[in-house]
């Protein structure tokens, strides 16, 4: 079954999906395509205008759970995580996605497509109700919202919709080539699917400025500027649509309308709706451990992901993937940015390191200890074991601890518009007042100092900011966002970290489209 038909299936009992707003985290979404009870509210129960703030309430839900569950496979896909030991406890999907060597039937990427496509129906069916239901009217008094907020939702979650379909899904039968299909559609490439996202951001800011709200309008053009940007630096083969010279000049426009500094756009997390980063990669299941560059480290469930991996050195097994263990045990000050958490086969922190973990409260980034955890976890093959509780020895994995089962996320955060303003800049596009330098520096700053009042991150000199340093930039400062899949495929700079073919079979840089949306499409 497709998601469109999903979706369909699921709209004739719109109330029960919109009442009942959460996620099923499990290992895989394998049981996302199922009947609704006969007897559940149908989707024209909805067309009461009293209910209009009811169905702006269902999409932002099934926003946040389409969120998290795309940009963790993202992330997963990226050499950001890892498919580890204790993830071989679990479902080989996630082996796959590590491997690049992605089957049709791979339920992660099913269960995450299924969402996205029903957030995208949710918002375009509540502008059809503005639009064609002549039931559904907003200057009745009864109206829970106005016109105005109503297409302003509607346009906006539509855009969000095809901006993630946009930036990280492709085609099966050509896993370098970025696309999706809407409904039952032709497939769509990236470029068309950025021009649909960037009209229906134009659309929802002309809501904005008629609501004269303005934080809500610099949200609006800081995620249409990092539209943009991604959709004129991938090198999209000429399909039509927005791509080139014509987006990067409107990502400088919209940047510098965008976030001010201590400002953010949130997707909101709770006990109903829990953030995939918990499940996925965290202490609630660590299914992807963060990369350590260690190959011998990599589970060997089929397909064997160390068999796609690039190796730089034949002799040391060193990848050529970037390991931010590697990095923060570099530069402790880097925790502030890249929080990371040591999990135990249990799913319990063992001295972990990060932001948000309780047991950091206290941690004193000069104690010395990340390092001689670290110094514990060889690049041997072999289990990593450090000291634990009464003088015991524990097997760990190094997991994300930036998001917990209820860490509301940045779908566009101020310090990501920065670091955009600033690759426009170092790419010769006028993005605002500030230089490229001030804007890394500003970024920087913004993780504060340590007790002697000395910054964690020095500020960057001018002759140490280039596109190169750049990614190195909004790779630490992005962690664990879905950013680092679209950067591997767009900058130069940053190299990609699979073979390109295993066995005959090319890696894959997009999550491919799986049968459950392609087969029962006959326009596919």
């Amino acid at each position: 079954m497709s998601s469109y038909q999903t979706t369909l299936r699921r709209l004739s009992a719109l109330g029960a999906i919109l009442l009942f707003a959460v996620s099923f985290t499990a290992c895989d979404s394998f049981v996302s395509n199922v009947d609704q009870p006969k007897d559940a509210a149908g989707s024209e129960q909805f067309s009461d205008p009293a209910e209009a703030e009811f169905l702006i309430t269902g999409v932002q839900a099934q926003w946040a759970d389409t969120h998290s569950e795309v940009t963790v496979l993202a992330d997963g896909l990226s050499d950001e995580f890892r498919f580890g030991i204790n993830g071989d406890a679990t479902f080989p999907t996630f082996a796959q996605l590590d491997a690049g060597l992605i089957a049709d039937d791979n339920n992660s990427i099913t269960g995450a497509l299924n969402d996205l496509q029903e957030y995208r129906y949710l918002a375009d069916d509540l502008l059809r109700r503005v639009e064609e239901d002549e039931e559904f009217d907003l200057s009745d008094p009864s109206a829970s919202a106005s016109e105005e907020e109503v297409r302003l939702a509607a346009n906006l979650h539509g855009a969000n919709a095809r901006f993630y379909l946009a930036t990280y899904f492709g085609h099966p039968d050509d896993p370098r080539r970025g696309g999706a299909t809407i409904d039952t559609s032709e497939f769509i490439p990236s470029p068309q699917l950025y021009q649909q996202a960037e009209d229906k951001y134009a659309n929802a800011l002309a809501q904005a400025e008629a609501l004269d709200d303005g934080l809500r309008q610099r949200q609006i053009q800081s995620a249409r500027a990092r539209a943009a940007l991604y959709a004129g630096t991938h090198d999209f083969e000429d399909s039509g649509g927005f791509q080139g010279d014509e987006a990067l000049q409107a990502a400088a426009q919209y940047a510098q309308e965008g976030l001010n500094q201590g400002e953010s756009w949130d997707v909101a997390y709770d006990l109903n709706t829990p953030n995939n980063y918990h499940t996925d990669a965290g202490v609630g299941r660590l299914q992807l451990a963060v990369q350590d560059g260690n190959l011998n480290q990599l589970a060997t469930r089929s397909p064997n992901p160390s068999q796609s991996y690039r190796v730089a050195d034949e002799g040391t097994g060193d990848l050529e993937a970037r390991s931010h263990i590697e990095t923060v045990a570099n530069n402790p000050g880097e925790l502030q940015r890249i929080p990371l958490t040591i999990i135990n086969p249990g799913g319990t922190t063992l001295g972990g390191f990060g932001a948000l973990p309780t047991n950091l409260e206290n941690l004193d980034l000069g104690d010395g200890a990340f390092s001689a955890v670290y110094d514990a976890f060889e690049l041997n093959g072999e289990p990593n074991v450090v000291p634990g509780s009464g003088g015991e020895s524990a097997f760990i994995e190094w997991g994300q601890g930036k998001w917990e089962e209820r860490t509301s996320m940045s779908f566009i955060s101020w310090q990501e518009l920065f670091l955009i303003r600033a690759e426009l800049e170092l790419r010769g596009y006028d993005a605002g007042e500030e230089s490229a330098l001030e804007l890394v520096n500003a970024v920087r700053a913004s993780y504060g100092v340590d007790e002697d009042e000395d910054p964690f991150l020095e500020p960057l000199s001018q002759g140490e900011l280039d596109l190169e340093r750049l990614a190195v930039e909004r790779d630490r400062t992005l962690f664990a966002t879905g950013n680092r899949l679209p950067d591997q495929r767009r900058m130069d700079v940053v190299e990609w970290h699979l073979k390109d073919q295993v066995g005959g079979q090319q890696t894959a840089q997009w999550l491919q489209l799986t049968q459950a949306e392609t087969e029962p499409n006959p326009n596919f």
